[in-house]
């Protein structure tokens, strides 16, 4: 073994451990199988259970520490009710004075992490995962409804796959809680690599939940299908927060892997988990392994527990059978001794021998059938015998063909002929019930609408169709240049669902005053957003003391909300540099109103937004030219508009020489927002800072005036047409 000890140079005492070496007078070392997590990591053999475990040595911090101890003691019973086949089992907390472990079940494989990186594209394909996902939404299901744990460090160097193929979920129960212990007793706040999988609010220090697991979840897919988590380097805590991260055939093109194209409910189903927003998460790991179509928690306990079953009856069976043939043995061998015996007592030298009477026909025994349906809770009615609700099984049935009839309410009927057979058990496997389906008629005004339901396409309005998915659903209605409306219907078997949906067009300005949520002494700051036509990108200017910022920002749209970041610095006061950051617009179905939000620094910023008076006009009726000169320096100053009347050129004269530059705006009402962008010519030796201005004009045009905040200081004109 080496000498590198365990736990950041925690565990001095480890360095004497060996191969053969007997602790706790339990476990002989054989081999490490490396560090996992705080400590160092051996194969040992369980002297009393006659078995190969993985120990995962404490650092010597904790040993000494006899709270956390008994925290881990605490934990290690509670684990102990964590009993799935998919969960690595925790067996015991051992220790003594100077060192201590704990003891778990070896996995005999590898995890899907080193497995991915192996691979020679470094990526897994979405059929090479459904049976893994299967298995791990089984365990999590099973960990969250059982046993209420949450497991909080989900990632891929945490899901092991054993030389069966089987998942294993490490870092369960004491494990995770040996983790959250070394941070506190060193006081290391800082964040590991397990930052990468860890949801918005778990970052924040919130209590954990399943949906922390279901965030977890989503990120390990992505990036077992990509490569890299979703963001992985830069300022990971802040992108967690606010960043959308991208589409996962977008990343695989980003990092250049070939790969099958990933199809779109894998992309919708991890987007939707990676959700910032917990309540737009799948609620549950049942509701993930659902969407993905691969074998529900249910449906697979289901399954094990009749295979479990079918065992148990083929067992009884077959030691009922064996019995009946003893007892039949010992009948006719009794039976015979005793008909000798009665021949030779009542019987003369001249009677014939006595005939045995002819065997009589066996009765015909009765079988069974097992019935399971996915979901489960449907009405099973098996001829005129009985009915229940599955899973059920169905005993003393007469051998034979019977009629099944499977109802639930939302699904299509189910109607099958089932053969029974003599003393057998007809196993029908899990029957998956089909959603019943709706009509819908949708138009829209204008149309050429596409309409997305739960997240896929189904159609472009009008839209007529019968085979659309009976239950609550969500349509979405997207078209180029309009804003996105959301409706939500109940949608019932057989019956028409009919709605007329008016589109609404986006202003192309909207104001409000950005504020501290819940603060109401906080000052309040001028908000500007400028929508670009494809209403996906634009520009935003917030105002502040030392003048105004002003920054690109770019978007996708997540059913009727604007999921967006910021980019290119526009203009900003000097000394003050802009930082980077995400924000969401929601929008009301007609456009009139708009909501603004950001968290930041801990801080949720929050905007009621409404459009300008006149934002989509051209202005009023103006000049070519425009000219005038800046406050007490009389610095000239010349505007030569564009025939679009809202872009052209400003000059600023000096002694130096002119500086001109471009410049391009938004009329709102008779005022025009608008920053400078290239410059056309300069003095060499004059730098040129890009900064934001206002100018209004009167109605008639024939008088204007400039305003401008630039570093702290506040610069305007008259200006007069040419």
């Amino acid at each position: 073994m080496t000498n590198d000890s365990p736990g950041n140079g925690q565990d001095a005492t480890l360095r004497d451990f060996v191969s053969g070496q007997k602790l706790f007078r339990r476990y002989t070392l054989k081999r490490t199988l490396g560090r996992g997590g705080m400590g160092i990591v051996w194969l040992a053999r369980d002297e009393e259970l006659e078995r190969d475990v993985a120990l995962k040595f404490l650092p010597e911090l904790i040993i000494h520490d006899r709270a956390v101890l008994s925290d881990l003691k605490r934990e290690t019973r509670r684990s102990l009710e964590l009993t799935h086949k998919n969960i690595v089992r925790i067996h015991d907390f051992v220790h003594d004075e100077t060192s201590g472990c704990i003891s778990m079940e070896y996995v005999d494989g590898d995890t899907l992490s080193n497995l991915r990186a192996d691979r020679p594209n470094k990526i897994f394909e979405p059929h090479e995962l459904k049976e893994w996902v299967s298995q791990l939404c089984d365990a999590l299901d099973y960990a969250h409804t059982h046993a209420k744990i949450v497991h909080r460090d989900l990632k891929p160097s945490n899901l092991m796959v054993n030389q069966r193929g089987d998942m294993k979920v490490t870092d369960f129960g004491i494990a995770r809680s040996l983790s959250d212990s070394m941070s506190m007793l060193t006081m290391d706040r800082g964040k590991s690599g397990t930052l990468l999988y860890m949801s918005p609010q778990q970052l924040d220090g919130e209590r954990g939940t399943q949906l922390d697991d279901v965030y977890s979840l989503g990120a390990s897919v992505y990036e077992l299908l990509t490569s890299k988590p979703p963001f992985y380097s830069g300022n990971v805590d802040r992108q967690i927060r606010e960043k959308i991260p991208a589409r996962m055939n977008d990343r695989r093109k980003e990092l250049e892997i070939e790969g099958e194209p990933i199809d779109e409910t894998w992309e919708e189903v991890v987007r939707q988990c990676l959700a910032k927003d917990p309540s737009r998460r799948p609620q549950a790991v049942g509701e993930v392994a659902k969407m993905l179509a691969v074998p529900s928690p249910k449906t697979r306990r289901a399954a094990g527990a009749r295979e479990k079953s079918r065992r148990n009856l083929t067992g009884r069976l077959l030691w009922i059978a064996a019995a009946l043939v003893a007892i039949g043995v010992g009948a006719f061998f009794f039976r015979d001794r005793a008909t000798q015996w009665l021949a030779r007592s009542t019987s003369t030298p001249s009677e014939a021998a006595v005939t045995p009477a002819p065997p009589q026909p066996a009765v015909a025994s009765a079988g069974g059938v097992i019935v399971d349906t996915m979901p489960t809770g449907a009405m099973v009615t098996l001829g005129g015998i009985d009915a229940g609700k599955s899973p059920i099984t169905f005993k003393n049935v007469p051998a034979g063909n019977h009629r099944m009839r499977i109802t639930l309410e939302g699904y299509d009927t189910v109607e099958r002929a089932v053969e029974v057979k003599e003393s057998e058990f007809n196993d029908l496997g899990v029957i998956s019930l089909a959603r019943a389906k709706a009509i819908v008629d949708l138009t829209t005004t204008p149309a050429g609408a596409q309409v997305l339901q739960n997240g896929v396409a189904i159609g472009t309005t009008p839209l007529r169709r019968d085979d659309v998915t009976a239950g609550e659903t969500i349509f979405v209605f997207v078209r180029d240049g309009y804003l996105p409306r959301e409706v939500k219907a109940s949608l019932i078997a057989k019956q028409p669902f009919k709605q007329e949906v008016t589109l609404a067009q986006a202003a192309p300005t909207y104001n409000g005053s950005i504020r501290v949520k819940s603060d109401a002494n906080a000052p309040p700051r001028a908000l500007t957003i400028n929508l670009n036509s494809d209403l996906k990108s634009g520009t935003m200017t917030q105002g502040s003391k030392l003048g105004d910022f002003t920054v690109k920002f770019s978007g996708v749209w997540e059913g009727t909300e604007l999921h967006a970041v910021t980019g290119d610095v526009v203009a900003q006061p000097v000394g003050i540099r802009w930082t980077p950051e995400s924000f969401t617009l929601r929008f009301a179905d007609d456009g009139k109103s708009a909501n603004y939000e950001c968290v930041a620094q801990g801080k949720t910023y929050v905007a009621d937004l409404t459009p300008t008076a006149a934002s989509a006009a051209t202005g009023p009726r103006i000049a070519s030219t425009y000219k005038g000169t800046i406050g007490a320096t009389h610095m000239p100053l010349t505007f030569n508009f564009a025939t679009d009347k809202k872009s052209g050129t400003m000059t600023q004269s000096s002694k130096s020489g002119d500086v001109t530059v471009k410049f391009s705006g938004v009329w709102e009402g008779a005022m025009l927002r608008a920053v400078t962008n290239d410059v056309v010519s300069k003095p060499a030796k004059v730098q040129w800072q890009p900064e934001a201005f206002t100018l209004r004009f009167d109605e008639d045009g024939k008088k204007g005036s400039y305003e401008c905040s630039s570093e702290g200081k506040m610069y305007a004109a008259q200006l007069s047409p040419q």
